[in-house]
């Protein structure tokens, strides 16, 4: 499975639970995660999207670490399987 097809899933996922999931895009500050998941009652996290068996680079590692100090929930996702799952820990809560 494509790093494309499940960074779409995810998106998906995001929007049924009346959430928006923008790409981050930010020049000048690499590494950050693939995409920003905003759900009802202002639940916020990041996710680094991977083909499946890929992990994330040193730089970007370095970034989460970053982010996870001030408090925030940082994924790596890596397979459709796991979107439920982080989406719940996140505070979707089910559909």
């Amino acid at each position: 499975m494509k790093e494309k097809t499940i960074e779409q899933q995810l998106v998906r996922e995001v929007k049924k639970r009346e959430g928006i999931c923008p790409k981050w895009v930010s020049p000048g500050f690499d590494g950050v995660p693939d995409r920003i998941v905003l759900l009802p009652g202002g639940h916020c996290a990041f996710v680094e999207v991977k083909a499946p068996g890929q992990k994330a680079r040193p730089l970007q590692l370095a970034r989460h670490d970053q982010l996870r100090s001030l408090g925030f929930k940082v994924y790596v996702l890596d397979g459709v399987g796991t979107i439920g799952v982080i989406l719940d820990e996140i505070g979707g809560g089910g559909v």
